[in-house]
């Protein structure tokens, strides 16, 4: 990287919300988020920001190694015909990349976050897909189990993408526009 980049003379700290703006960052020094009856929103209170944020992305990066290494167990899926492995991690990793915002808000501000209007089909299906896979997996069910659960699997991780997505600004707009204009080239 340029040296020029670094010592340009652009105040980019003033980019950042004003609670975040110091020389240097002080992780410390952020306000735990509060309720509306003034409580801490997180099941651990007694937590620093800096230990939040590691429970955090330790979960996220734990949860997401074990749900992407369940590809590697695909193939119990489609030549032993034995769901469990590859589904069970990948499910597994899911819930536990999403308990790492626990950290962050607590479980009961990420619950009211996850109902939100721009949120809630998004929620709906990824809960729901969560719950219907171990349903699939765990009981006998008259079909192709695999297919099912692929297509569960699928739609895990779309709503999961599609819920990730409502957190940065104007990206479902972008991701709609983008894809009515692929279909109305077709």
């Amino acid at each position: 990287m340029s040296s020029s980049f670094i010592e340009s003379s652009f105040d980019y700290q003033s980019l950042l919300p004003s609670r975040f703006r110091s020389d240097r960052l002080d992780v410390e020094s952020i306000e735990e988020p509060v309720d509306e009856t003034g409580e801490p929103c997180s099941c651990f209170p007694e937590m620093t920001w800096r230990e939040r944020l590691l429970g955090c992305v330790t979960c996220m990066l734990c949860g997401y190694m074990l749900s992407i290494g369940s590809f590697w167990r695909i193939k119990d899926l489609v030549i032993n015909h034995d769901p469990l492995p590859f589904v069970l991690n990948a499910t597994i990793g899911n819930i536990i990349a999403l308990a790492g915002s626990f950290f962050l808000t607590g479980p009961k501000a990420q619950w009211k976050n996850m109902w939100l209007e721009k949120r809630r089909i998004a929620t709906g299906l990824y809960l729901g897909s969560l719950f219907l896979t171990l349903f699939v997996a765990f009981l006998p069910i008259p079909g192709p189990e695999g297919f099912y659960l692929l297509l569960l699997m699928l739609c895990q991780y779309i709503s999961i993408t599609w819920y990730t997505l409502s957190y940065v600004p104007f990206a479902h707009d972008i991701i709609v526009s983008f894809v009515r204009r692929r279909i109305s080239v077709s």
